[in-house]
């Protein structure tokens, strides 16, 4: 079932059982008062019967024709002229069904009421007060009766019936009433919330219609935000879980594009040189050659083979690199330098080349074999970018709470397009120069991991003609601690 109709039916029913319960407890409530008010009218006319029956046996006690044969009948003949509905006698003289049984019921002196309904269906209260005349509160009843009143019976009961009918008509008609008013507020609401519901849940269908169309495949689609309400927060929420989740998958295809490009260049790169060393090892097997051919022949073998060489050397570290954990520890920022320094001193000679060396010191966060080889790498490509006679230089400095180690050349630098893949195995911006000077496009992809390791990555900077800088960050000890 759809959230929208969940939201109507439910609603429609709370509606339906507040609005029934309300206004069944409101009739149940008028009906109650209405017919309180009755009861107590008619328990007052039945007390004024009683008033009214004593003064009659005064009356009629002390009257010269007094006949104690037809003493009740002379008492009904004075009551008849001030009441019209009354009934005084013995039980047997009660009227409605079961009127004996209740008449028995009821405590000498006591008074009781019932509603009852004859055999017409019409609702009566009636009010019994069961008297004696022998202990009648009566005043001024003569001795004419008193002589005789033995001769009567001795309990009388004084009753008067009122018609309530009226009261359940009543009832009846605010039921009606009421039966037609709840139903025109159901069709009422039915019609409104249909409308609500609908604008309602309009937002979250667009937002089903944006997953449906992501899932489709259209990673961009985005949901329009309408409000700050929950579903506005839901939609906005939904948005940047969308942005994260196109990232996710922008990365993920990235990376299989690396690895695609990672197999290609690591086939391509094993072509090359095993073409030519098979082809100048098949040239020396087949065909006598002079010395100088032979020793040609030998020398692109050799090279190959040290191209070869370098290729699984930085294979293997770029693999122990992702599966290893190493340790940092604290090492004087200037020592380091100068140390790696001297290590690179038969490289700079080859280039004829020089390194200048700016450092702050500190004490620094290494594993000094790993920033070795890093910074042999950078230093390397920077011989190899640069024309002999050039300037390289080696920096170090505090910025903003770590140690920023640089390495900056004046060489021919690398196109704004190339910065971002240059970090790629394989990737190399001068193939043909590279593959001359026996790289494979993997020192930068080592030296990355290495940063990352350090907890920084590279960052470069570079202009055509003008040169490349290429620098990350270390940490470095606190005072406290050294």
């Amino acid at each position: 079932m759809k959230f929208s109709w969940k939201v109507f039916i439910s609603t429609i029913l709370l509606v339906t059982a507040a609005f029934g319960l309300g206004g069944t407890a409101m009739i149940v409530s008028l009906y109650h008062q209405l017919l309180e008010q009755e009861t107590l009218m008619a328990m007052q006319e039945n007390r004024y019967l009683c008033f009214s029956f004593g003064n009659a046996l005064s009356s009629v006690s002390s009257a010269q024709n007094f006949d104690p044969d037809d003493f009740l009948g002379q008492i009904e003949e004075v009551l008849g002229s001030l009441h019209s509905e009354f009934s005084v006698g013995a039980i047997d003289t009660i009227r409605l069904p079961e009127g004996e049984a209740f008449a028995e019921q009821i405590p000498l002196g006591s008074r009781s009421s019932r509603i009852v309904t004859n055999e017409n269906g019409i609702q009566y209260i009636q009010i019994v007060t069961h008297v004696s005349l022998s202990e009648y509160p009566g005043k001024g009843i003569s001795s004419n009766f008193q002589d005789t009143a033995s001769l009567a019976p001795h309990d009388y009961y004084l009753q008067n019936i009122v018609n309530i009918s009226s009261v359940y008509e009543t009832r009846n008609l605010y039921i009606a009433l009421y039966q037609g008013i709840l139903l025109a507020v159901i069709s009422i609401s039915s019609v409104i919330l249909l409308l609500l519901t609908h604008f309602l849940t309009l937002p979250l269908k667009r937002l089903t219609a944006t997953t449906q169309e992501i899932a489709s495949g259209s990673f961009s689609t985005r949901a329009v935000p309408h409000g700050n309400d929950e579903i506005g927060i839901l939609t906005k929420n939904f948005n940047i879980m969308a942005d994260v989740v196109e990232e996710k998958i922008y990365d993920l295809e990235e990376t299989a594009r690396q690895r695609e490009d990672f197999v290609a260049s690591f086939a391509h790169e094993l072509k090359t040189p095993l073409t030519s060393i098979i082809g100048y090892a098949d040239m020396l097997r087949s065909y006598e050659m002079s010395p100088e051919d032979r020793f040609t022949a030998a020398n692109y073998i050799f090279s190959e083979g040290k191209r070869l060489e370098s290729l699984s050397l930085h294979l293997l570290d770029l693999i122990v690199l992702h599966k290893q954990e190493f340790h940092l520890s604290p090492v004087e920022s200037e020592a380091f330098l100068q140390e790696t320094a001297h290590i690179l001193m038969p490289l700079l000679q080859k280039h004829q080349q020089t390194l200048h060396i700016q450092s702050q010191p500190a004490t620094i966060l290494l594993e000094a074999i790993l920033m070795k080889t890093l910074l042999y790498n950078l230093i390397d490509n920077a011989c190899k970018a640069s024309e002999p006679g050039s300037e390289i230089f080696l920096t170090g400095e505090h910025i903003d709470g770590f140690y920023r180690l640089s390495v900056r050349d004046c060489g021919r630098g690398i196109p704004a397009e190339e910065l971002s893949k240059i970090t790629e195995p394989f990737y190399m911006v001068d193939k043909s120069r590279s593959r001359k000077q026996n790289g494979a496009g993997l020192g930068l992809a080592l030296c990355q991991e290495i940063a990352m390791i350090h907890g920084d990555s590279l960052h470069i900077q570079s202009q055509l003609g003008q040169g490349t800088c290429i620098s990350f960050s270390v940490k470095e000890v606190p005072c406290d601690e050294k």
